[in-house]
């Protein structure tokens, strides 16, 4: 019985909430229609010829209130349908539905100064309605991030989000470019060589020939070696340069979020072409160090590239000069 009574009460709340939302789309829609009337130094009564109501923040913020209220009624209406109700669910329906009453009253009363207030409001309402959604506490946080996270940590949030990106990819690179290292250094490809005609070569150290396959594994290392010291360096630069990013350019915006994702990726590309300009010789200055046989240091031109590679990815201005 009383679990009768509890489903009885919950129907007749979400009923009255139904009629509520009705009475506020009208109410505004009226508001719309309805001149507002200003009283003037020469005139007594004149129509406002710059009605508060056709300013885009005020037109912006009632048509997210009026969608949002949309979102609720058809929360209601869910709620309605199903079999379990609970009173402490049409209890915050209520309460929430009483906000948004608040916010929009304050928006049809030339309150101008309270958009920010409203908005507010409006964010808690959004939140709750996405919590009540498969997976909407993640479109809560990133709402939340974007809103209310300062600049510096939207760009950190952005690098974490790329991080499994980067720990899959950068690993899984090096550790190919390790093998590929190997393999250039190994099976080379000697020209024969008959001692008892050139006695001479036997004292000689003959140097070895890379087979075609080999050139290419190489030439791919380097290429690898190029994409992830761009993308350090890159990835250096934004951390170094957190401070740059004001609050008041980016108050609400995701564009550091983007850039704390993408930018690393722009660092692997300008890696790579410094790269192919380098050894395709459009610059004719820079030259690539080559090792030889004697050599201790056989690895010159992969730290070669690393370090161009690290420092194009570091200053975008520097990969900007050289291409132009």
């Amino acid at each position: 019985m009383f679990c009768k009574d509890n489903q009885e009460k919950c129907q007749d709340i979400l009923n009255k909430l139904q009629q509520d939302i009705n009475e506020i789309f009208k109410k505004v829609e009226d508001k719309f229609k309805t001149p507002v009337l200003n009283l003037n130094k020469d005139q007594k009564l004149k129509v406002s010829e710059i009605d508060y109501l056709s300013h885009e923040p005020i037109q912006e913020e009632l048509a997210k209130q009026i969608a949002l209220l949309q979102r609720l009624c058809e929360y209601i209406a869910k709620v309605q349908k199903s079999k379990r109700q609970s009173m402490a669910e049409c209890v915050v329906l209520q309460s929430k539905l009483n906000s948004a009453k608040l916010a929009i009253s304050f928006l049809l009363t030339n309150k101008t100064k309270k958009i920010v207030f409203a908005k507010n409001i409006r964010y808690s309402i959004e939140y709750f309605l996405n919590s009540r959604n498969s997976w909407g506490f993640l479109n809560n946080f990133f709402k939340q991030a974007v809103r209310e996270w300062s600049a510096p940590t939207k760009v950190l949030l952005g690098l974490a989000m790329a991080l499994p990106i980067y720990t899959i990819a950068v690993p899984g690179s090096l550790f190919v470019a390790g093998l590929l290292t190997i393999a250039t250094h190994t099976d080379f490809r000697t020209p024969p060589v008959n001692s008892s005609n050139f006695p001479q070569a036997q004292n000689k150290v003959v140097k070895p020939q890379l087979s075609e396959t080999q050139l290419f594994f190489e030439r791919y290392t380097l290429v690898l070696v190029s994409a992830l010291a761009g993308t350090f360096g890159s990835i250096i630069s934004i951390l170094l340069r957190l401070k740059q990013y004001r609050e008041t350019a980016y108050k609400g915006s995701a564009a550091p979020i983007l850039v704390g994702f993408a930018k690393p990726l722009i660092g692997t590309a300008f890696g790579i072409l410094v790269f192919t300009i380098i050894n395709s010789n459009i610059i004719s200055t820079v030259q690539v160090p080559r090792s030889n046989a004697e050599s201790e240091n056989s690895d010159v031109k992969y730290y070669f590239f690393f370090s161009i590679a690290f420092v194009i990815g570091f200053s975008e201005r520097l990969a900007d000069d050289i291409i132009h």
